[in-house]
């Protein structure tokens, strides 16, 4: 014995509903109870339930097909039927001439939440209408974003408010640009003068900013802006070199690099009367020291690397340092 399916009445002045999505396939054993399909009519999207038992089976209608109410669109059978059978009989979506009969399924007494199934199938687009549930209707509308965009993107129709979330949340990621920020700091310049003449009485030849240079990736290790093992490497454009690691090597063995964009762009003008510099650089963070009796550290930094909070604590960090160079050095 056989029992039809039809699309159910599910609000006044309906004369359609949309097939939402099927939530059983063709050949799946349907008990009293179950949840079938979800419709679409311009005011909701409701889960149907089946009255009967039996497989789904003679699926006329693809989800996204417009259906008059009335119109039989499955069967539940005694036997489930071949694939191949399906197939066969399946019409197109826009074919409504199934003669309507009496309803054997119904829409459940109060609105149900809309079942998700475990996999989303794409359906298309129905006389060229994008499949979308009201919620989600109203939700593009008050964000201003195009139901195109969407469909573009590849989210499976129908579309669901969830959906309309993901895609901004996406978007917002994609579109928000990085921002770059600038903090600035005063460090007397006495302890590292008296260093540079403790390191040359002791026979070693170093420039100011290869010095600066072990202080400043000392200081990201210490304060976790690089990890305690992680190689990193800083550009020094004024002696036309990239070291490594400085810090762990230190002075006496100080290591060259190959790379032309390190993660660290430092520049020295501690003997010159610059007192401000930008440049475009594809470094991570640019470190700039300027001269003068205070000197002056600039820390330049994409928020994509650091926030400004790690930034605030990474210069605290680092103007300590050069005040108390010793203290890292020994």
């Amino acid at each position: 014995m056989s029992h039809d399916i039809i699309m159910p009445v599910l609000g006044m002045n309906q004369d359609t509903g949309i097939i939402a999505e099927w939530l059983k396939a063709p050949g799946d054993w349907v008990a009293s109870g179950d949840v079938v399909m979800s419709v679409e009519t311009d005011k909701a999207v409701q889960d149907i339930e089946s009255r009967y038992e039996g497989y789904l089976s003679h699926v006329k209608y693809d989800a996204g097909a417009e259906v008059p109410v009335g119109d039989v669109i499955a069967q539940l059978t005694a036997e489930p039927e071949s694939a191949r059978a399906v197939t066969d009989e399946k019409v197109p979506v826009d074919q409504k001439d199934v003669a309507p009969v009496a309803t054997v399924v119904e829409a459940p007494a109060s609105e149900s939440k809309i079942t998700q199934p475990l996999e989303k199938k794409i359906s298309t687009s129905v006389g060229g209408k994008v499949l979308a549930s009201p919620k989600a209707k109203a939700l593009l509308k008050e964000r201003g974003i195009a139901i195109s965009e969407l469909v573009d993107d590849g989210i499976a129709q129908p579309i669901h408010a969830a959906d309309v979330t993901s895609f901004e949340r996406k978007v917002s990621k994609v579109t928000t640009a990085s921002c770059l920020g600038k903090i600035n700091s005063t460090v007397n310049p006495e302890a590292i003068l008296e260093t540079e003449c403790w390191l040359a009485a002791d026979g070693m030849q170093i420039s100011r900013a290869e010095l600066f240079a072990l202080l400043v990736v000392g200081t990201l290790r210490y304060t976790k802006v690089i990890a305690a093992d992680a190689d990193c490497s800083v550009v020094i454009p004024s002696d036309e070199s990239c070291l490594l690691n400085p810090d762990l090597f230190g002075l006496a063995d100080l290591q060259k690099s190959d790379e032309e964009n390190g993660f660290v762009c430092l520049w020295d003008f501690t003997e010159s009367t610059i007192s401000g510099f930008e440049l475009d650089s594809d470094a991570k963070l640019n470190v700039s020291v300027f001269g003068g009796e205070q000197w002056t550290l600039e820390l330049r930094f994409d928020t994509q690397t650091i926030n400004p909070k790690q930034a605030v604590t990474l210069l605290s960090e680092l103007t300590r340092r050069i005040t108390q160079p010793l203290r890292q050095l020994l």
